[in-house]
């Protein structure tokens, strides 16, 4: 019976190692022999373990696996080589992720990163002594925001585990500061699991509790009003279940796991799900956090890496393909040829031909007729000045899709909970405090770029570039669950549905 059971889980394991075969070329069997050096038991438990860094373990340590393993043991060679094929899957996972960045889509613009070399790979594994943990641990991502994810999951995994997080009682009617209902305790002691500080969780809505429910409504995207109602969205906030938010975590953590592994001592960190512009300077200790308003769904801004290396005061601003079709081509149609002369003096906007060498009166176009899938089109360009839509500042990135930093014309719209409006760029709510710290050490200080910056009124003629004498990277993430310094977990809502596609494509 026993050797009948054996050669079934040797099946099951065959069925396995065959499923993954579509992957293996023939340099993996260089990988596979250096993983042979390792430990069965040990790598059995390494792969047991790996929720704690938001991936599935059953993915790697299969049912049929532990099957065999009771069964045979350390002397079950087809179990040893599966453990092999699998241990090498999750370094892999765990250097560049479960999901390949490249297959989802067009906000996402990376690729999968390539895996260390056979070489690299037997000198990290006895450099660690050939113990499978810390091996697997010289793959983790040791940024900042991956870190902070691991301790969330952490935490609301316990919760999970501990009975801690079960449904909210409904409010009986609408309650504010001041008001009171047998449901808030169990309200406040949520707050209190989620990092806010709550002091008593008695049933008043206090101030402490006012505060929390104001941070929350900001990650609901509404402007708070300080209240709950069992239909609102801060009750549906504080009522998702912890296996929800422990699988937005893990998510998040995925996402982390396509960047560098660890990040610069100096760079900026835009949470795009969150509208949070943030910079690290760890060798000055400069830090920056504001709000930014980025790319709506229709037009999402990017998940990347790139880097600031200039700085234009009083941009020009020439207005992107996708906004001259869809938005400036639509609000021409239909008008006279004295109303397009007015438009285009109004906001300042030149009309250049489409080799951009040579003006054009915009009132002798046909706005009716003219195609929006012509190659031949033309672009609108609008001059510097303070109404411009891209503000007096704009900080250039090397990517070729057009993203950059910016100030903005219409700086009223930080005061706004829902921050997704813009066409893919990212608009700044302190552009100045942003531009004096990159110009530090130059003669460019704060009043040299204020009093280079156009005034109310006034249209530049040119415009001034800088650039700066060391490149800032720069980190655009979609990242809708974070821990920040207050030890507060936070969430928001999957706007771009990135997590919804994750999981399409095999993430936990």
């Amino acid at each position: 019976m026993k050797l009948f059971l054996i050669a079934f889980l040797h099946t099951l394991l065959l069925v396995s190692t065959q499923a993954n075969a579509q992957f293996t070329q023939a340099a993996r069997a260089d990988y596979l022999n250096i993983i042979d050096e390792l430990d069965l038991g040990d790598m059995r438990n390494t792969m047991l373990n790996v929720g704690n860094e938001g991936l599935n373990p059953s993915r790697y340590w299969t049912t049929s696996m532990e099957q065999a393993w009771k069964v045979g043991g350390y002397w079950d060679a087809n179990l040893k080589r599966q453990a092999n094929e699998n241990f090498l899957l999750l370094l892999e996972d765990m250097h560049g992720g479960v999901v390949d960045p490249s297959t989802m889509g067009s906000d996402i613009k990376m690729s999968k990163k390539s895996f260390v070399s056979d070489k690299q790979l037997r000198v990290l594994m006895y450099t660690h002594g050939l113990r499978s943990q810390p091996l697997l641990m010289s793959f983790s991502p040791q940024s900042a925001p991956y870190i902070s994810l691991k301790e969330a999951l952490r935490r609301i995994t316990y919760y999970c585990n501990n009975g801690m997080w079960t449904n909210l009682p409904t409010p009986a009617k609408k309650v504010e500061l001041g008001g009171s209902d047998p449901a808030i305790p169990a309200w406040k002691e949520r707050l209190r699991l989620l990092g806010y500080k709550i002091s008593s969780v008695d049933q008043t809505f206090d101030t402490q509790m006012m505060t929390a429910i104001n941070d929350i409504q900001w990650l609901n995207k509404v402007v708070p009003d300080g209240s709950i109602t069992a239909s609102g969205s801060t009750y549906k906030y504080l009522n998702t279940g912890c296996i929800e938010r422990a699988r937005q975590i893990r998510l998040d953590m995925e996402k982390l796991r396509w960047f560098p592994q660890t990040f610069e001592d100096r760079y900026i960190y835009v949470n795009l799900a969150m509208t949070q512009f943030n910079l690290v300077d760890k060798q000055t200790g400069t830090s920056m956090n504001f709000r930014t308003i980025n790319g709506r769904t229709a037009r999402p801004s990017p998940t990347m890496k790139d880097k600031v290396v200039y700085i234009v005061i009083n941009p020009y601003w020439v207005v992107p393909p996708t906004i001259f079709r869809e938005d400036k081509m639509e609000d021409l149609k239909g008008l006279s040829p004295s109303q397009i002369t007015e438009y285009f003096d109004s906001h300042n906007y030149e009309l250049w031909n489409s080799s951009f060498t040579k003006r054009v009166d915009p009132s002798t176009v046909d706005w009716n007729s003219l195609d929006p899938n012509s190659d031949n089109l033309f672009y609108i360009r609008q001059r510097p000045h303070l109404g411009n839509a891209l503000g007096v500042l704009k900080f250039m990135m090397t990517n070729p899709y057009a993203i950059y930093l910016h100030d903005t014309n219409q700086r009223e719209l930080f005061a706004d909970g829902q921050r997704q409006l813009s066409s893919g760029c990212i608009r700044l709510e302190h552009p100045v405090e942003l531009a004096e710290y990159l110009l530090k050490g130059t003669n460019w200080n704060r009043s040299a770029i204020e009093a280079a910056m156009a005034k109310p009124g006034e249209v530049m003629e040119n415009d001034t570039r800088v650039n700066l004498q060391k490149p800032i990277p720069v980190y655009l993430v979609f990242q809708t669950s974070s821990l920040n310094s207050d030890g507060v977990i936070r969430f928001s809502e999957d706007t771009y549905r990135q997590g919804a596609r994750m999981l399409q494509r095999g993430a936990y």
